[in-house]
């Protein structure tokens, strides 16, 4: 009986509610399970911090992780891939668990479409259709995992593993890496600095899992495409050959009609799994976020090396190549994953500035990353082009963006820079003039853009404010929109503007 009214009670609950529960009651289990792990050598504070790290997917950490035992980062990295798996699949997973199927509701479909697939304004998927999607996604994050843990175990240098077994390492540090987590069981990938074609592989996994979900299933779709066109191509080959044959000899060998078969199976087998892949975004996000991405690896690239290049606590001394990797690494890094090869405490005041931009406006939607997103920022830019023209409609790559994507874009800037100056102002008060606000600043931002950089503030906080950092990372995972849709009562995924009479694009 309570048991039932339990369910009950969640399904009356708006899905955004579903989701900030859902991800609470997993940081506290989370908690609990590091707590018990540690077998008291970790505080409870630092235990649902640390769990509200992973999680968030932040990296951010206040006692070195070199110094946990195995099961802690056994239970982490299944924290970390829970998280990393995004809001909707979380969702999906939190309502089997708890709501007994909730995937079967229609009005929760509708939501998934609203949310994931840039291509369903109104219409809501059916059940199969979210099933795929969902399944794609975990497709997508277990293949990219796997490929990255073998090229690290295959090619970084023997010995970076510290006291921990090599395959270990590789997995855990893939899996951090394409989940955006930024955690290392070896605290840091100093041991990678000087090694850039590891760096690079790390670089991609995160690169992979910040620009979203939705871009990567519609580069497996064009990929998908592509490879159809190309067998085709065999079996036209194959039927040549084959008439060939027949007019000179009269028979055709059989292992020509090898080719024929495979290839008319194959092409079935991927138009039909292409046709039901559903998740995609549109090419003109796909090539925002292409774009965007590209522009900020550069901009942080180029910031990054220059000013750090005679810079004798980082890169000064390095040759060439290294400068590069680890410039380019960082810039990578710097957008969402939170992975280090060196002590930010070095670094100089201009390079911190542009790393703190780069955290703030994040990676793609509906994927690993964090911070208001890409999408969100050239929205905000294209509206500002725009004001000097207001007659006319905001545009991108020549297309009409909807109304209702730029309104959700300014509501989501604005709610995040309002939130985040009374928060840095709460947290300044905490502290006590005992850190610089540039540092404090610092640190809010990489809490709540879920990137996990520090100026070595972590391992200094209080209790209280481990705490309130942790709500920080927890707002910034679930999506500050989200939360107020929580909060409000809201059930489902708001239309805001008037009409939505262009392009739809992802933010947020």
């Amino acid at each position: 009986m309570p048991l039932a009214r339990f369910n009950r009670f969640f399904r009356t609950l708006s899905f955004a509610r579903l989701v900030c529960l859902g991800f609470f009651a997993a940081i506290l289990i989370g908690s609990i399970a590091l707590y018990i792990s540690e077998e008291g050598e970790l505080s409870y504070v630092d235990s649902f911090y640390l769990s509200a790290s992973s999680i968030c997917v932040t990296g951010l950490s206040p006692v070195p992780l070199s110094g946990l035992n195995p099961g802690t980062h056994w239970i982490m990295l299944f924290l970390i891939q829970l998280g990393g798996l995004g809001i909707i699949s979380f969702t999906v997973i939190v309502g089997f668990l708890i709501t007994q199927g909730i995937s079967r509701n229609a009005r929760f479909n509708a939501f998934v479409g609203a949310a994931i697939d840039t291509q369903a304004e109104t219409e809501s998927l059916a059940t199969n259709e979210v099933n795929r999607m969902l399944l794609s996604i975990i497709n997508i994050s277990f293949s990219l995992e796997i490929l990255g843990a073998i090229g690290l175990y295959l090619h970084m240098p023997d010995g970076v593993e510290g006291g921990n077994t090599r395959w270990f390492f590789s997995l855990f540090t893939a899996i951090s890496s394409f989940n955006n987590a930024g955690f290392s069981i070896t605290d840091d990938l100093s041991a990678l600095r000087l090694d850039p074609f590891s760096l690079y592989i790390v670089s991609g996994l995160v690169i992979f899992g910040g620009i979203g979900f939705p871009v990567i299933i519609l580069l497996e779709k064009f990929l998908l495409t592509v490879f159809v066109r190309i067998v085709y191509r065999i079996e036209v080959m194959a039927e040549t050959l084959m008439m060939e044959k027949a007019l000179k000899t009269g028979n055709v060998p059989r292992f020509l009609l090898l080719p024929a078969q495979f290839s008319a199976f194959l092409e079935n087998r991927i138009e039909d799994y292409n046709k039901h892949l559903r998740g995609e975004t549109t090419r003109i996000q796909s090539k925002l976020l292409v774009y965007g991405s590209s522009a900020l690896l550069l901009f942080g690239f180029l910031g990054i090396y220059f000013l750090e290049r005679s810079n004798p606590h980082t890169f000064h001394g390095m040759a060439l190549v290294d400068k590069i990797s680890n410039a380019f690494f960082m810039s990578v890094c710097s957008r969402t994953a939170g992975f280090s090869t060196m002590d930010l405490g070095h670094l100089n005041d201009a390079t911190v500035i542009i790393i703190t931009v780069l955290m703030f406006i994040g990676g793609g939607p509906q994927g690993t990353a964090g911070g208001i997103k890409i999408t969100t920022f050239v929205l905000l830019l294209a509206y500002l082009k725009n004001v000097i023209q207001p007659s006319k409609p905001v545009m991108l790559f020549g297309e009409i963006v909807s109304r209702n994507s730029v309104a959700v874009a300014i509501r989501v800037y604005f709610l995040a820079t309002i939130a985040l100056a009374f928060v840095f102002i709460f947290l300044g008060i905490l502290d006590q003039n005992q850190h610089s606000l540039h540092v404090i600043f610092f640190e809010l931002i990489s809490s709540f853009s879920t990137v996990g950089f520090s100026l070595n503030l972590t391992s200094q906080l209080g209790d209280v404010e481990k705490l309130f950092y942790a709500a920080v990372m927890y707002v910034g995972r679930v999506g500050i929109f989200t939360v107020l849709i929580a909060a409000t009562g809201h059930s489902g995924v708001p239309k805001m503007g008037t009409v939505d009479d262009g392009v739809k694009i992802q933010v947020g």
